[in-house]
């Protein structure tokens, strides 16, 4: 058979795929009008449409099959023919093949070791195909290739080695994984339901390092992620992987439409099949598939077909079942070997049927569902939030899936004591948005008293719009559903875009007010479809003239841009919306005061502290003014204050005693504010205790530090249990006055306790656990135990370079405690070492640039003084004492420090 090379066959295929969409009669003339000038082309397509048109039915399924038979005896032809040419390949550099394990699209995967080595060390050798050694392949392999060395993960194969063989072969060689199929490892080990969630926790952490690192792998499923025997998860396969960021592949690699036969097309994402920019969404879809075949034994979706165009429909259109309804379905589980069952599936996660039903149903159910929703900005936007909501539920915490809220929390009580979800959360969405619509009547002002009669009208539309949406609630629509708040949210989302076009001030306030339901909901993006046609409406209305509705739908888009982390558009509408407040209402006036505390939080985010203080204080004295001596939003102002002044001591470096004082005043007044308006047991009265805890330990004020932080963790224990992040920070800060006081036996067990805590919440590779070792290092080195130290330091230092870039300052500083240790040790090879990571964020361009870096520089030539590397010390001396003398603000003791050490030389 004449060999067919790859290029050439994409050109046959999609000639093929078109001529299939015509009728029988129109195909011979498109193809031969397409492939005109290429007669060979012409010759096979027609030849293979004319060996399949035997059947008059030849779009129907025998004449499919066989077609598709034809094409997979060709692709085996060629793959075949490929085989036989690197079968004759025994070596690929120093490593010397053994045996095949896989085949993918372009390359050949061995089984290899190192020849030369005194040891055996397994690894898999990944060889280009003959073949497939076309400029776009190559390209691609490179760049999976450059992918793999980005990405350093415990739960990532490891990019070990690569070039070419004698014979100009591409391949690389990456860490041999001895394991077996997730889905396979889950079952032949019988793995209940919350083993199979702890080892999806592990591939989450690992697609959201690779997510951090820019890159969507965009080919998740189980014979891509192996398990060992140990447990340990490896992720493989990245050969179709895509930087986000295009800079770093150094070329651009579309995925076109022709790539879905590249990846599988069970588990495809929507936007993959539209040929759609893919995000890490698109991950979190396929995570989602995965999450699901490993809870129900069971894809989402099958397909009975391989045409493309039914492949894609099922894709876009088909709405999953829910995990607990789908393992109750006998037919439809059923496949081809009939051994696929619901008592097949119950008997492998050691559960009867009943139990996993229930276990499934609920909370996983959502969780799983919110990861294959068919449009992006509805899904968990990354692996992490993901795996955060897999943690909620299993630590017993309400997950993000379903609203973290106190309507969500009342449902749960309402549904333990069998009572209507639905109804129950209805009528506390129609409080709220009744509330929010009519409280312009609560504060009457000569302006606003001959609206009254308007607002009256606004209530009555507002009720209907709620009756009408509680009708879709009822038996005749629901049809045996319970209605969650969040499908009664889209369902309002959806009617308010189409009615009330009489009435456009409700339909805007309605908007706006869905809008920030959204954002509540933590979909903040959903929120901004309707913030935004609420502002257009308001804009078309007013024709930009001043209106407290226009300034409402600017306010209004100033939250939601803060949201989604847009800060310079947030300040843009909150600036807009203030000065339009302040010309309808004058300086005094709570909406103004609102626009002004908002507008603060956002400047608080940018770290404009000096800004934000000001900012804050003016609506702290319009509050106070407008709203009596004790209220809610006095308190949050307080609160917002103490906060600022906090830190605007610790960038005083803890010198300015008024900074400290009027922050410890702000802190005490918003603690007993809170207290009346809200009670102890409120969430920000802890948040309260806690921050004026940490300011009192800046201050050195220790036993009012401890009695608050004590005071703290009983609050939130109380309202959040005690294995909990929150509650956790206010242990860890315990530990640290703890420190402060000398009492050294009695921190360790709270920093400990800590460390546990965000391990079994947050995942053993989070920054913060990596932080809370740097704790308990700190410790050790004050308690003389200098190995145990440099045992969590490092443990640190591998969570840090796994969660950050290497130019992060956490790394640098790091690195600088681990250089002064190991430099006291006596160990200098090592100080000069971990020194240099204290340098990774200069810039080679620009060089130093700061104070902290000239100091790094003069440590690491301490210490290659000491190691003999004068000239190389000479170099750094030179390179720090030229910029600190040309510095406006010289540091005389760093000068001082430079000229010591250049006599030593």
């Amino acid at each position: 058979m004449k060999k067919i090379d790859p290029e050439r066959w994409k050109k046959m295929e999609a000639l093929l795929d078109e001529a299939l969409d015509l009728e029988p009669s129109e195909r011979e003339a498109h193809v031969r009008a397409q492939a005109a000038g290429d007669d060979d082309l012409r010759d096979e397509v027609l030849r293979i449409l004319a060996a399949s048109a035997a059947s008059e039915s030849f779009l129907e399924s025998t004449g499919r099959q066989d077609l598709e038979s034809a094409l997979a005896r060709m692709a085996s032809a060629i793959e075949e023919k490929s085989d036989d040419e690197l079968g004759e390949l025994t070596t690929a550099g120093p490593y010397r093949l053994i045996r095949k394990l896989g085949r993918g699209g372009m390359g050949q995967v061995y089984l290899g070791v190192r020849d030369d080595e005194a040891f055996k060390r397994y690894v898999a050798v990944k060889v280009i195909r003959r073949g497939m050694d076309t400029e776009d392949i190559l390209k691609r392999f490179s760049v999976e290739r450059r992918i793999l060395a980005s990405l350093t993960h415990p739960g990532i194969a490891r990019l070990l080695d690569g070039g070419s063989t004698a014979e100009g072969v591409s391949y690389f060689v990456m860490e041999y994984v001895d394991g077996e199929p997730i889905d396979k490892y889950c079952d032949e080990n019988r793995l209940s339901v919350k083993d199979r969630l702890a080892l999806f926790q592990k591939v989450c952490s690992a697609v959201h390092y690779a997510h951090q690192n820019l890159i969507v792998h965009r080919d998740l499923k189980p014979g891509n992620i192996l398990v060992t025997r140990d447990g340990d998860v490896k992720l493989l396969d990245f050969g179709i992987a895509k930087f986000l960021n295009p800079d770093l592949a150094g070329y651009t690699l579309p995925m076109t439409r022709t790539e879905l036969r590249v990846m599988t097309p069970e588990y495809a994402s929507p936007e993959q099949v539209r040929g759609n920019s893919l995000t890490t969404a698109s991950d979190v879809y396929q995570l989602g598939i995965l999450l699901y075949e490993l809870l129900t034994g069971h894809r989402p979706f099958t397909f009975q077909t391989r045409v493309q165009g039914e492949i894609e429909k099922i894709i876009l259109e088909q709405a999953p079942e829910k995990p607990s309804t789908m393992i109750s379905r006998v037919e439809e589980l059923k496949e081809s070997n009939a051994t696929l069952t619901p008592e097949s599936v119950s008997l492998k996660r050691r559960t009867p049927l009943d139990r996993l039903r229930k276990q499934l149903s609920g909370d996983l159910d959502r969780i799983v569902l919110m990861a294959l929703r068919k449009e992006m900005d509805r899904r968990y936007q990354s692996a992490d939030q993901l795996l955060q909501d897999i943690q909620n539920y299993l630590a017993g915490r309400p997950v993000s899936a379903q609203a973290d809220t106190l309507t969500y929390r009342v449902g749960k009580f309402v549904q333990r004591n069998k009572l209507g979800v639905s109804a129950a959360a209805l009528v506390a969405v129609m409080l709220v948005l009744t509330t929010i619509v009519s409280i312009r009547s609560a504060i009457v002002t000569e302006r606003q008293r001959h609206q009254i009669e308007l607002e009256a009208r606004k209530s009555h539309d507002v009720i209907d719009f709620m009756v009408d949406l509680f009708d879709k609630a009822n038996p005749e629509y629901a049809q045996g559903r319970e209605l969650t708040v969040r499908e009664l949210l889209d369902l309002g989302a959806e009617d308010v875009q189409t009615r009330l076009e009489d009435h456009p001030e409700v339909q805007s306030d309605l908007m706006r007010v869905l809008s920030q339901v959204y954002a509540g909901l933590g979909e903040a993006d959903a929120g901004m479809v309707l913030a935004e046609a609420a502002l257009e409406r308001e804009v078309d209305r007013f024709e930009d003239k001043d209106s407290p509705e226009l300034a409402s739908a600017l306010y209004t888009m100033g939250v939601l841009k803060d949201d989604v982390g847009e800060s310079q558009e947030s300040i843009r509408y909150h600036e807009e919306a203030l000065a339009m407040r302040r010309r309808l209402f004058g300086e005094q006036h709570v909406e103004v005061a609102q626009s002004l505390n908002d507008l603060g939080v956002t400047l608080y985010g940018l770290q404009a502290f000096d800004t934000t203080r000001v900012v804050w204080e003016q609506a702290l004295s319009i509050r106070m003014e407008m709203l009596g001596p004790s209220h809610r939003d006095i308190a949050e102002s307080l609160s917002n204050l103490g906060a600022v002044y906090g830190d605007l001591f610790w960038r005083s470096e803890f010198e300015d005693e008024e900074l400290f004082e009027q922050a410890e005043e702000y802190y005490t007044r918003a603690l007993d504010m809170t207290k009346r308006e809200r009670g102890e047991n409120h969430p920000f009265y802890a948040s309260n205790l806690h921050n004026l805890g940490v300011t009192l330990l800046d201050r050195g004020i220790l036993q009012e530090a401890e009695n608050r932080f004590v005071e703290a963790i009983d609050k939130r224990t109380l309202i959040y249990g005690r294995s909990h992040n929150v509650t956790a920070r206010s242990i860890n800060m315990l530990g640290r006055v703890r420190v402060a006081q000398g009492r050294l036996g009695e921190a360790e067990p709270l920093f400990q306790e800590s460390l546990d805590i965000h391990v079994d919440v947050l995942g053993p590779g989070n920054w913060i656990v990596g932080a809370d070792h740097i704790q308990i290092a700190g410790l050790k080195l004050q308690q003389g135990q200098t190995e145990a130290a440099i045992e969590r330091m490092l443990t640190a230092l591998n969570i840090y370079q796994s969660a950050f870039p290497s130019s992060h300052p956490r790394i640098g500083r790091l690195g600088a405690m681990l250089g002064e240790t190991m430099e006291s040790e006596g160990r200098m090879v090592e100080a000069v070492r971990y020194f240099r990571l204290a340098l990774n964020d200069v810039d080679p361009n620009e060089g130093i640039v700061s104070v902290r870096q000239a100091s790094s520089y003069l440590d690491l030539a301490r210490v290659l003084i000491a190691t003999g590397r004068n000239q190389e010390a000479l170099e750094l001396i030179d390179a720090a004492d030229a910029w600190l003398h040309a510095s406006t603000s010289p540091d005389q003791s760093l000068i001082d420090k430079a000229n010591d050490l250049r006599a030593k030389l």
